[in-house]
């Protein structure tokens, strides 16, 4: 069964208004979204075939699904037609590629960050690996303490390969979102990725840091983003704390897709 969705000729585009035609559209597509609509997993048209429904250029299709992509609304498939995403949970770190900061904001939470270290070191073991380099190949290592309304909650230490983002040792991320500097400096924005995560207690110092005794549970996530070319841009390792993280995974049916 195609369920692939219907989108409108007439009404989507307003050609006299001074709005930007790829504005309009992400904003229709947003309301349809959000209005319940349009249901997750569906499919929008192909590029070229909101074109041609709606007699745009491909440039400003892109433009809106990039924008909708960045909202956490829809997901770009390699190759693929765009699909309406899985709405996006307290703590939902497993369903979309959106930083702390980001997911922070979005509920109405106050997000901090201290950063313990900003450095290009070479990529080694498991480093190198997740991020498809050369062992010894330079990458900025960035290890943060993240804060909730204060209270310390989240360690991450994530990797980046120097040579897409060259100078980023400069910026001062306790003051700005990694996400946003890569996209806003770089060009560079995460399309898709994977992670695991598990239960660990924590060691001495990761506890100190996050105000808890040794030994406390914690989760440890691994996280390798992917730019849209499936280039991977990011491998970070956070450890959260257990008693103040809750993660909400939203299952399919096997027969859904």
């Amino acid at each position: 069964m195609d369920d692939t969705l219907t989108i409108e000729r007439v009404g989507v585009i307003q050609r006299d208004s001074p709005v930007p035609y790829y504005f309009q559209l992400s904003t229709y597509i947003e309301d349809k979204i959000k209005s319940k609509e349009w249901h997750p997993g569906q499919l929008l048209p192909s590029e070229q075939g909101l074109c041609d429904i709606l007699g745009i250029s491909r440039t400003v299709v892109r433009q809106a699904i990039a924008e909708l992509g960045r909202k956490g609304l829809i997901i770009k498939q390699n190759g693929k037609r765009s699909i309406i995403a899985h709405p996006k949970y307290e703590g939902g770190l497993m369903q979309t590629m959106h930083g702390f900061y980001e997911d922070a904001i979005a509920h109405g939470q106050k997000p901090s960050t201290q950063v313990l270290k900003l450095k290009v070191v070479p990529a080694e073991g498991e480093v190198a690996q997740r991020l498809g380099l050369v062992e010894g190949e330079p990458v900025i290592m960035l290890d943060r303490l993240r804060f909730l309304e204060g209270s310390p909650v989240v360690l991450v230490v994530t990797y980046l390969p120097e040579k897409l983002c060259p100078g980023m040792v400069l910026e001062d991320f306790s003051k700005q979102s990694l996400y946003e500097t890569l996209a806003r400096k770089y060009g560079l924005t995460i399309y898709s990725g994977f992670r695991t995560i598990e239960a660990i207690a924590l060691d001495r110092a990761d506890a100190k840091l996050l105000s808890l005794r040794a030994g406390s549970p914690a989760l440890l996530l691994k996280s390798v983003g992917l730019l849209e070319n499936g280039t991977p841009l990011e491998y970070f390792i956070a450890k959260h704390r257990g008693d103040r993280s809750k993660f909400e995974v939203r299952l399919l049916s096997s027969h859904s897709s």
